[in-house]
């Protein structure tokens, strides 16, 4: 199998994720004749990498399409993102003890997904891993898709409605979902008066 030719990477927004970025730099110096695209928010971006720090949303999804493979962090919006648009992304999850995030909410969020990612935890695999998320293009599409029962879901617990006992993989990536939604004010609370 040959390589894949455009690799579109995705880390989000907010702080650095270096363990990534260099492993992508390493890959792509060891594919000259490939593409790798990262969307690299607060980090660095060396070379043989092209990218942005912010794009917008049109913009990166039009990149995702046009991709051969997607590596990403585990932002639950990111995997979304790259499996209705038919990928098998390759995601690595921040890790707290390596000061990549505040919590291991990621790890939990991979667990839930299962063989519908590419879940990678050392990134000395890279290599295998692209290999293999450019040949399953076009099967996350075939699977059924996680967006629409997610979405519900997280209607039916906004509206308070009971959830089912039984435990899953649904309700373990609702749970990381919306872990803040708790503890966020937001426009529907009571304002506080000052």
């Amino acid at each position: 199998m040959t390589a894949p030719r455009q690799i579109v990477a995705i880390i989000g927004t907010k702080g650095p994720f270096p363990r990534l970025v260099e492993a992508l730099a390493d890959w792509a110096r060891r594919h000259p004749d490939a593409t790798v695209w990262v969307q690299h928010g607060e980090g660095a971006l060396p070379a043989p990498l092209a990218g942005a720090a912010v794009v917008p949303r049109h913009a990166l999804l039009a990149r995702v399409d046009a991709a051969d493979a997607v590596v990403c962090h585990a932002g639950s919006g990111t995997v979304r993102d790259a499996l209705v648009r038919g990928h098998t992304p390759v995601v690595v999850p921040r890790r707290a003890h390596l000061g990549e995030h505040i919590n291991d909410h990621q790890v939990e969020l991979v667990d839930a997904l299962g063989d519908r990612i590419i879940r990678l935890d050392d990134v000395a695999t890279l290599d295998d891993a692209i290999a293999r998320a450019a040949a399953r293009r076009g099967a996350a599409a075939a699977a059924s898709p996680l967006g629409a029962p997610l979405i519900a879901a997280i209607r039916d617990d906004l509206r308070g409605a009971p959830r089912p006992r039984r435990a899953g993989a649904l309700w373990a990536a609702l749970r990381i979902a919306t872990w803040w939604l708790p503890t966020r004010r937001h426009d529907w609370h009571e304002k506080p008066s000052r």
